[in-house]
């Protein structure tokens, strides 16, 4: 007597239910001032609110739309971008009643806090540069509100302003240079706290 074969029945996946996000070794919060202001640079205040919302949990497009308020194709192209920025990933499910694959967005902690942590040092860079572009330069204007220009440009132009005609005269740096200084400490010191 011959063994009758028996075709073995796949077991169906079960949907996926959203899961917590992963918690890095130093968390990100959505308070913080430094992941708000990246955020909105990258996507605007939408991006913000998007990414807040992906903080404690991963969520489906659709979920963030309601959530959040923002439009569906808004929450999708957001969602491209910040992918782009590597601050957060996706989780891709095939439902099967449907066929469609369902994405399930998350924050990546630990890419958005070096996401945030390189743009700190690129902000804290340039800001240097600037405070010493401003230290080492001597300055003209016209006081007609064109652009001040480099000491260069005033001697090429015989020290007449490039766009007006006007008198060039010393301008005097030193409230930028001022501020330029309280910027960095007090950069400086949130880094320092974060």
């Amino acid at each position: 007597m011959g063994k009758k074969k028996v075709k073995k029945q796949k077991a169906k996946p079960k949907p996926a239910k959203p899961v917590k996000a992963a918690k890095p070794e130093k968390e990100v919060s959505k308070e913080d001032p430094i992941f708000r202001e990246i955020l909105t640079r990258i996507a605007g205040e939408p991006g913000y609110q998007i990414a807040a919302a992906l903080v404690e949990k991963e969520l489906t497009d659709d979920e963030v739309a309601k959530k959040t308020g923002i439009r569906i194709n808004l929450v999708r192209k957001i969602l491209y971008d910040l992918y782009d920025s590597r601050v957060v990933g996706y989780r891709r499910v095939r439902d099967e009643s449907s066929g469609w694959y369902i994405y399930y967005w998350r924050i990546e902690p630990d890419r958005a806090k070096e996401f945030v942590e390189n743009n700190k040092r690129t902000l804290l860079e340039k800001l240097n540069e600037r405070l010493e572009e401003e230290r080492n330069t001597m300055y003209f204007n016209c006081h007609n509100g064109c652009p001040k220009v480099t000491f260069d440009v005033a001697v090429e132009n015989d020290f007449k302003c490039p766009k007006c005609r006007g008198k060039l005269e010393r301008y005097d740096n030193s409230s930028v240079i001022t501020a330029l200084e309280h910027q960095v400490e007090s950069l400086r010191q949130r880094f320092a706290g974060s």
